[in-house]
């Protein structure tokens, strides 16, 4: 296959661990790269889109080869906005809805031309649509744990007469998964749901396995061992494993299906066979090169340059 030529960029912090990582991979193959350090925009990087196209810190960014979105830090509620929340909500919120408006713009234009993004936005906006992903996953068959996203007391309480073991989790991300307990189905309890749905879904005990899969290929693989329900509570530790082709099957599917490039699925391994839990659009996978030895910025890297 030829390569497309231009630059490869990369779009997040310049001291993050996955843009090093990659940012070192393309280096390894003389690959002509730029970062683009989001968290810095608009207070040092500057971006500008006029009839002439588009530029960052006054370069021409035309002929770009391929794009990694690792984060773009836009979401109001991001790492280190409470200050300006707490001194200036309505603007800080407005501020982030603007950045949004000229990034979201620049990576839609960029696919539409035709630039492979890993991910693009829709597919990243996934994160954050976690009834919608699950969706996906059971229409086109894959297995995947019964699941429920309500705001209703009366359907928690059948759903868990129907599923047996339970666990809730934020639909958009960022709280911990929890195990539903005795005490969550008071009227209290269930009250907050007025507040905000939540996603509930039957347990599957077993292990945590996470896969990453760049280009449509399984390019490493771990056991996630931890004593918490959710391995990001703390003590996590990954070992490489090896998958059954069923599996590896099942988390290339699972991408396919999700429309990513680039994914860490996650898969609990069960009595009953292995089910997918998620796939994650944007995983960190520094730690877990370090951990298991694996290689994952270097597929990705060669996945960039090939575009």
């Amino acid at each position: 296959m030829a390569l497309r030529s231009g630059e490869v960029l990369l779009l997040g912090g310049a001291e993050n661990a996955e843009i090093v990582a990659v940012q070192m991979a393309l280096e390894a193959l003389d690959a002509p790269f730029r970062v683009v350090d989001l968290p810095d925009f608009p207070e040092k990087v500057h971006l500008s889109h006029g009839m002439s196209g588009w530029s960052i810190d006054g370069k021409s960014l035309e002929g770009v080869r391929s794009i990694y979105v690792r984060a773009l830090g836009l979401h109001p509620l991001m790492p280190g906005s409470a200050v300006h929340l707490a001194e200036r909500p309505t603007g800080w919120i407005a501020q982030c809805d603007e950045k949004r408006a000229l990034v979201e713009s620049f990576l839609l234009e960029q696919q539409a031309a035709g630039v492979p993004l890993f991910n693009a936005p829709e597919v990243n906006a996934q994160h954050h649509r976690k009834p919608y992903q699950l969706h996906l996953l059971a229409t086109a068959g894959l297995p995947v744990p019964a699941w429920l996203a309500t705001n209703d007391p009366d359907a928690v309480r059948d759903f868990l007469v129907e599923s047996g073991q339970v666990i809730y989790k934020p639909l958009a991300g960022g709280a911990l998964v929890q195990a539903l307990c005795e005490k969550d189905l008071t009227t209290g309890r269930l009250a907050a749901l007025t507040l905000a749905p939540v996603l509930f879904q039957v347990y599957v005990a077993g292990a945590s396995v996470r896969v990453y899969v760049v280009d449509g290929r399984v390019v490493a693989a771990g056991d996630i061992l931890s004593s918490h329900l959710d391995y990001r509570a703390g003590d996590a530790e990954a070992v490489a494993t090896a998958l059954s082709s069923e599996e590896e099957q099942l988390a290339v599917h699972a991408t396919q299906v999700c429309g990513m490039g680039f994914s860490g699925v996650d898969l609990i391994r069960g009595e009953a066979g292995s089910v997918v839990l998620e796939c994650n659009p944007s995983p960190m996978f520094a730690g877990f090169e370090a951990m298991t030895g694996a290689d994952v910025a270097g597929p990705l890297a060669e996945a960039l340059l090939r575009g």
